[in-house]
C-alpha cells in the first residue's frame, strides 16, 4: 500500500453527526449496501 492509498477501515472508525445532531460511525454509512461520500465543507 502506498501513502495514496485510503484506509478504509481507519475511515470508517471515525464518527459524524446526522441532521439531528446524533453521532454514528462512519462505516455504518456502507455496512448493509455500497456508498458513495462526498464531504462539503462549509466556511462561514
Amino acid at each position: 500500500m502506498n501513502q495514496n492509498d485510503l484506509d478504509v477501515q481507519r475511515l470508517g472508525a471515525l464518527t459524524v453527526l446526522d441532521e439531528n445532531g446524533e453521532s454514528h460511525l462512519l462505516s455504518e454509512m456502507w455496512s448493509e449496501q455500497p456508498a458513495v461520500l462526498i464531504f462539503i465543507r462549509h466556511f462561514g
